[in-house]
């Protein structure tokens, strides 16, 4: 990769750097050795509270990081994409599926939106390579 005035590189290092702080996690145990009081020892609260009856919120709380709820997700659509096609006709392709019921509107909508982010990146990559191009003749040129 071509090295521009922007590269990151050894000679362009913060001057000053700034350590980073405790975690939270650290900061808690750390406060918790203050009081006298253990990891296990906050474990075996979190449980005795969690089956007290008139504490609405920790076991409700305990359960759903021991055993949270799926995430939703679509369901598989299949559909025979041409993929030797221009992305346009791949587009068209896609919004023919969402008209005749082959796919749902916003599952069309995600995949247009990845041919588009598709196209983005090789407009990117074509102009990137070009202007390397162009520096390299530039600077062997003169």
């Amino acid at each position: 990769m071509a090295k521009t005035k922007t590269s990151f590189d050894k000679e362009k290092q913060p001057k000053k750097r700034t350590p980073r702080g405790k975690s939270e996690r650290t900061k808690i145990l750390d406060a918790m050795k203050r009081q006298t009081r253990t990891e296990e020892g906050f474990y075996d609260e979190l449980i005795t509270r969690a089956f007290n009856p008139d504490d609405n919120f920790t076991f409700k709380e305990l359960l759903n990081r021991m055993s949270p709820m799926p995430k939703a997700v679509n369901p598989l659509y299949n559909f025979d994409l041409p993929l030797k096609s221009l992305p346009h006709e791949k587009a068209a392709f896609i919004l023919d599926a969402i008209a005749s019921g082959i796919i749902p509107s916003d599952v069309g909508n995600h995949c247009i939106q990845a041919i588009k982010a598709m196209i983005d990146i090789e407009e990117y990559t074509d102009l990137k390579e070009r202007i390397i191009k162009l520096e390299e003749t530039l600077n062997g040129g003169a």
